[in-house]
């Protein structure tokens, strides 16, 4: 991994991130507030329904607009607090661009993990019966706000402030540990370290790539949503239906989690962050539109900082 100076992402190195006493400590402090934040929306989305006794049919509203005003909240909060623009959540020319690459990468790797784990008889995949409200609710109610909020709390916050502090491979690490830790509720150890492996990291270092959160929302959105709807991973209103073969390893099938908690996943998952950082060097992501103003603001912004913590 290359040093903080290499990489397009805008730490924040002015307001309550500048140079000074207590940096790692205002640091953890201020990634802590806006985590809390960022878990407000998330489960403020998911409650606001009912805590104001609306119809059942305002939660597609819901749903699609809260998280959009978590992303505003967001950034005017930094644009203040940072005392800086938040490129990171602002629209910009390669967003739609960036937002299909990631979901490209999503639908690849996922199809082709469980293409793999179904040719050696690991997991059976079937039709299944299924509507187009399935596809909406699966999208909206799961991909969409898991994409867009878990994204925003993972990555805005916690690597990008966690890499000011400590140096962007702890931040990248770090992010990645409790990205897989935050899922140990409903997931095993197996299932928590492949989702470190392919999704904190893989996601980490597309932001990092990038500056922007957009490849990383699209892979997230478009891994949850094909997992959950398109094939269907144990669930019976899918497009397709996977299911495991009883009596196989949980590590070789992923479990009740499906393929993306298995240990090919895993394999994947490094094999993608390789491909990342290989195409970082290459300059492939340099080309993508802001990214080179992106990389050198944040060159012209972080000399000082970074010789202050020498």
């Amino acid at each position: 991994m290359t040093n903080n100076a290499t990489w397009p992402i805008e730490l924040g190195t002015t307001g309550v991130l500048g140079a000074g006493r207590w940096l790692w400590l205002r640091a953890i402090l201020w990634a802590a507030l806006l985590s809390a934040g960022a878990l407000g929306f998330l489960f403020g989305t998911m409650d606001l329904r009912g805590w104001l006794n609306l119809p059942p049919n305002s939660s597609y509203v819901i749903f699609l607009v809260v998280p959009l005003l978590g992303f505003v909240t967001y950034a005017v909060i930094v644009r203040f607090a940072e005392a800086r623009t938040p490129v990171e959540v602002l629209p910009s020319a390669g967003m739609l661009t960036e937002l299909l690459t990631g979901a490209t990468i999503g639908f690849i790797t996922l199809c082709s993990t469980t293409a793999v784990l179904w040719s050696l008889g690991l997991c059976q995949v079937q039709r299944s019966n299924w509507r187009w409200s399935d596809a909406l609710g699966s999208f909206l109610f799961d991909s969409y706000l898991s994409g867009m909020l878990e994204e925003l709390l993972f990555r805005a916050i916690v690597l990008r402030i966690l890499a000011r502090a400590f140096g962007n491979r702890w931040g990248l690490v770090l992010s990645a540990v409790l990205f897989g830790a935050a899922h140990l509720g409903h997931v095993s150890w197996i299932a928590a370290l492949a989702i470190v492996l392919r999704g904190g990291l893989v996601t980490g270092l597309l932001y990092m790539a990038t500056g922007r959160l957009w490849m990383s929302i699209g892979l997230h959105t478009a891994w949850d949503f094909i997992e959950d709807f398109v094939l269907g991973v144990n669930k019976h209103h899918g497009f397709l239906r996977t299911t495991l073969v009883p009596g196989k390893p949980e590590l070789l099938t992923g479990g009740p989690f499906g393929p993306n908690g298995s240990l090919l996943a895993m394999i994947v998952g490094v094999l993608t962050c390789v491909a990342i950082q290989w195409a970082w060097q290459r300059g492939y992501f340099q080309r993508l539109p802001e990214a080179k103003r992106s990389l050198s603001t944040l060159r012209a912004s972080s000399q000082p900082a970074l010789r202050s913590q020498a």
